[in-house]
């Protein structure tokens, strides 16, 4: 892995603090991009258990209305049924939105005049039975499930888009950022320490030469007055 610091200038005191600035500002973001994708992944968790429901919710719905329409259809036949369905005066609307989830847009899906009252159906009470209600509410449950299964569906697609981001962002500042700038804060402070050490030997050497002239000068001037 090739660290930052070889497209920094040379390591100072300033280039150290800069380092530390970024650190400090990478391991936060790393720690708020970590909890907030914990937070969607509990959320996933209890939409998908929420979605299971459904379902199986819809699979019963689902059997009871073709159970219904199997009875209906050797009871009446398949022209009357077909007669029954286009009566119907109003038609099945979705209204698609937007909502907000954890501060995060995800689709919102609404239906309208999917379940209606016997008197809104379009048919007359004479001519149909008790049996044709029971099997127009039933596949009226159907839709309105599969329309909650739907939008459901949008939103954990938005969710699993949303932490797979996230995931990325926290394994680069994790694996990457945060390690190359604490190697690079190594590698400044290391150098810094060994210039340290260079000029306080060089400071030594000077001293030293000092008082070797200062030495070498007394001895001379002693040898003079004799």
């Amino acid at each position: 892995m090739s660290h930052r610091r070889h497209t920094r200038a040379a390591p100072t005191h300033h280039e150290l603090l800069a380092v530390q600035d970024e650190l400090a500002i990478a391991r936060k973001g790393e720690h708020i991009l970590e909890r907030r994708r914990n937070g969607l992944v509990f959320v996933l968790l209890d939409l998908l258990d929420r979605w299971r429901e459904l379902c199986a919710d819809l699979d019963e719905r689902y059997r009871t209305a073709r159970t219904l329409h199997v009875t209906a259809m050797e009871r009446e036949g398949g022209i009357s049924l077909r007669e029954l369905a286009a009566a119907r005066a109003t038609h099945p609307e979705v209204i698609l939105g937007e909502t907000k989830l954890l501060g995060m847009d995800v689709p919102r899906i609404l239906s309208a005049s999917i379940s209606t009252p016997v008197s809104d159906r379009g048919y007359g009470m004479l001519g149909t039975s008790a049996l044709d209600d029971e099997l127009v509410s039933a596949y009226e449950g159907v839709l309105e499930v599969v329309v909650r299964l739907a939008e459901m569906r949008a939103v954990l697609s938005r969710l699993l888009s949303e932490i797979r981001r996230l995931r990325i962002r926290v394994n680069y500042l994790t694996h990457r950022l945060v390690p190359d700038l604490e190697a690079e804060r190594a590698y400044i402070e290391r150098s810094l320490a060994e210039r340290e050490r260079e000029e306080r030997y060089r400071q030594f050497r000077v001293k030293k030469q000092r008082s070797e002239r200062a030495s070498r000068h007394r001895r001379s001037g002693g040898h003079r007055d004799r």
